[in-house]
């Protein structure tokens, strides 16, 4: 890759050296059953008590409810029901958090900790998590390798460049930057323990 490949992949991965004790694993919306996979390896780990899984009916096929679907496939491999928590309504990342929060509160007193399950260069899902929560303070990052949406084709972190997603992922570095720039996401620094927020005047 050249070096301004490699700076549009630094930005906007999401990952995070490793993961931590957390009081939940928030799974973004998705329509891929892969989505599931780094909550299940977590949840079984022993890091956190509780798995938020989000997203409403898919625009292409109303009848299937991303979530669920999401529910269905965690269950299949044992994990209880009691130790999911599902929202069904939302259909962005902004509404996946929004939409999350009430039923998170609900069942939860105080949330410091979040281990965020989402595609590798979906670091902008990270800031919108810690918009939507306030009282988060680390923030891991679960990611996965998506496929392409017009071929198909599996690629990651080294091969985006010659993905069907290239211009998709040039373009959320763009929007990324956008919204860092005019404060409408907060600022975030990538640690060895995960994303933690960057206080005024730090």
């Amino acid at each position: 890759m050249s070096v301004s490949d490699n700076r549009v992949a630094d930005f906007v991965d999401a990952s995070t050296p490793g993961l931590g004790k957390a009081d939940l694993i928030f799974v973004f919306g998705s329509t891929l059953p892969e989505a599931v996979s780094p909550a299940a390896e977590a949840f079984r780990s022993g890091l956190a008590p509780l798995i938020v899984l989000t997203g409403g009916p898919n625009r292409r096929r109303p009848a299937h409810i991303e979530s669920e679907v999401h529910a269905h496939l965690l269950q299949v491999q044992g994990i209880e029901p009691e130790r999911l928590l599902v929202e069904r309504r939302s259909r962005t990342s902004v509404e996946n958090v929004l939409l999350a929060r009430p039923l998170i509160e609900e069942r939860l007193r105080s949330i410091r900790t979040v281990i965020a399950v989402c595609k590798w260069w979906q670091r902008r899902q990270v800031h919108v998590l810690a918009a939507g929560l306030p009282t988060v303070e680390r923030i891991y990052a679960a990611t996965w390798n998506p496929p392409g949406r017009t071929d198909g084709r599996d690629y990651d972190r080294n091969s985006w460049t010659s993905s069907s997603d290239r211009a998709r992922i040039q373009g959320e570095a763009e929007y990324l930057r956008k919204l860092l720039t005019s404060g409408e996401l907060p600022a975030l620094l990538r640690t060895e323990a995960g994303w933690v927020r960057v206080r005024p005047g730090s």
